[in-house]
């Protein structure tokens, strides 16, 4: 179940009833614009099921994909700013609570517990970001492809996904964007790691990850990146 690990996996039962009675259901096919880059910000959502690709139009024309978001993530956060920051466009199909800005502001008004949670997701946010930093620092793309997979893994094995197998509904052009390298790049780099054996693909959307000693080493990571509630910002 969502709750469980979503914003409201920490919030006492006032504030889970003051978040009902001004949520509304939002759902969007594969391949939806939710909002787009510069439009009215009007609505922070979370994600209940389904992904969302995040990204952004620089100035000379090229695309930035700047984040995925996934179930139990937020999308938009509580911005002072009039115009979202980027596109979010719906890489499957997706279902969400959405909030209205002036209904989610009152809410928190009223339950300081609601904005500690945003605030403490906001701030993994931002170091989340540095850790994409970190990762854009690596220079083969094999070590850049298995800190991404590890770090997917943890944001997004739930109960109904074996213990090893990954939801992976973003396509090899988006990963490669993302990591900043050619979809060549990113193929070879898959090929790699499954003929080492650390991974399998039993189809493109999916990827069990067979050997996680194996990817840590070659991702040069100690420590699983920390369980989080992703705020696509």
């Amino acid at each position: 179940m969502v709750r469980s690990y979503s914003l409201c996996s920490e919030l006492g039962d006032a504030a889970i009833s003051a978040l009902g009675s001004i949520a509304l259901d939002a759902d969007y096919e594969k391949g939806a614009v939710i909002f787009d880059q510069n439009d009215p910000f009007e609505k922070t959502f979370v994600v209940t099921n389904g992904f969302i690709r995040l990204s952004r139009l620089l100035a000379n024309g090229k695309r930035q994909i700047t984040g995925f978001i996934g179930p139990g993530d937020i999308l938009g956060g509580l911005r002072q700013q009039s115009t979202s920051h980027c596109t979010a466009e719906a890489i499957s199909d997706v279902q969400a609570c959405a909030f209205r800005r002036g209904d989610l502001l009152r809410v928190l008004h009223d339950h300081p517990d609601l904005c500690i949670r945003l605030l403490f997701a906001a701030t993994d946010e931002i170091e989340a970001q540095y850790e994409q930093i970190t990762l854009l620092g690596r220079k083969m793309a094999g070590q850049r492809l298995a800190a991404f997979l590890l770090t997917m893994q943890r944001r997004w094995r739930r109960d109904e996904h074996p213990e090893s197998a990954l939801p992976l509904p973003m396509g090899r052009v988006d990963i490669a964007d993302y990591l900043g390298l050619t979809v060549e790049s990113v193929s070879r780099a898959f090929h790699e790691i499954k003929d080492k054996g650390y991974i399998r693909l039993p189809k493109p959307s999916v990827v069990e990850l067979r050997n996680l000693p194996g990817l840590y080493q070659l991702a040069e990571m100690e420590d699983m990146p920390a369980p989080r509630v992703s705020m696509g910002l």
